[in-house]
């Protein structure tokens, strides 16, 4: 083969090559996906206490690829209280551990009084999140006759609309009683699990809440963010994004993506 064979192979070479990238970046990446990367690249905190916190969370005004649905953060400017929803009910969230996985959270209509205002059961959403640690039922009961729960006494409630309940170690259905309310807390708390009544004693216990740990795979984004890239979510698969500063953009992590830029500067720079 002679040098003008070669000379117009490798030019032609160069212009594949070219067009595999253009084609390449055009098919996996529009404008918009190219700014996942910098839309998902910041992090929630709210007060002294939950700081730098990212994925799987995101913040309320990030949108909805930055995190998982389910995982919104909230913060209140005024009193700098983070919350989150889980089940349609409004938690309180007091301490996140990114490297656990873990988070302890109390029923927001909790942090007014010892009694729950809203008279629904805690429930979790265990396709999320299973209890982290060991924890007991508490059974509130409203509206019930005096002589149906004997032994314990009448712990007053504030403005739950009911003068007082009944507070039952355990599970406990409403029976007699208009109402119940199951709210889980923390074993090895000062009285948890134990049938102190005062409204000091309760506060202190319930509002300590109790301990989760969230599913989502840690694995997938910590290799995304080991080549350089952002997690994100993809609601279409449910499953964790890697969000990648320059085209295609969305990979699985951007090391590949590296990989393929420097074989192609290879063969453009030696090949040609």
């Amino acid at each position: 083969m002679n040098s003008q064979s070669f000379s117009w192979l490798s030019f032609l070479h160069v212009v594949f090559t070219i067009k595999f990238l253009v084609l390449l970046q055009s098919l996996d990446a529009s404008s918009s996906s190219a700014e996942f990367y910098k839309t998902c690249g910041n992090t929630f905190s709210c007060g002294d206490t939950i700081t730098q916190i990212g994925y799987p969370f995101r913040r309320q005004t990030d949108p909805a690829y930055c995190g998982h649905p389910n995982l919104v953060l909230s913060c209140d400017g005024r009193s700098n209280a983070t919350t989150i929803d889980i089940m349609s009910t409004t938690y309180r969230v007091l301490r996140i551990d990114q490297a656990t996985h873990t988070m302890r959270i109390v029923r927001e209509d909790l942090m007014a009084g010892p009694c729950p205002q809203e008279m629904v059961n805690t429930t979790l959403d265990y396709s999320l999140f299973d209890y982290a640690s060991s924890y007991t039922n508490f059974t509130f009961l409203y509206g019930c006759p005096a002589s149906n729960i004997p032994g314990l006494s009448l712990t007053p409630c504030g403005s739950s609309g009911y003068s007082g309940v009944y507070v039952f170690p355990g599970t406990q259905g409403p029976g007699k009683c208009n109402a119940s309310v199951i709210v889980p807390v923390l074993l090895g708390v000062d009285g948890g699990g134990g049938t102190e009544n005062t409204t000091r004693t309760l506060n202190q216990v319930v509002q300590q809440g109790f301990e989760v740990r969230w599913k989502i795979d840690g694995k997938s984004c910590s290799d995304c963010t080991e080549s350089k890239g952002r997690c994100g979510y993809d609601v279409g698969t449910n499953q964790t994004s890697c969000f990648c500063p320059d085209a295609p953009y969305i990979s699985d992590t951007c090391t590949m993506l590296r990989g393929m830029r420097l074989n192609a500067f290879y063969f453009l720079t030696f090949k040609s």
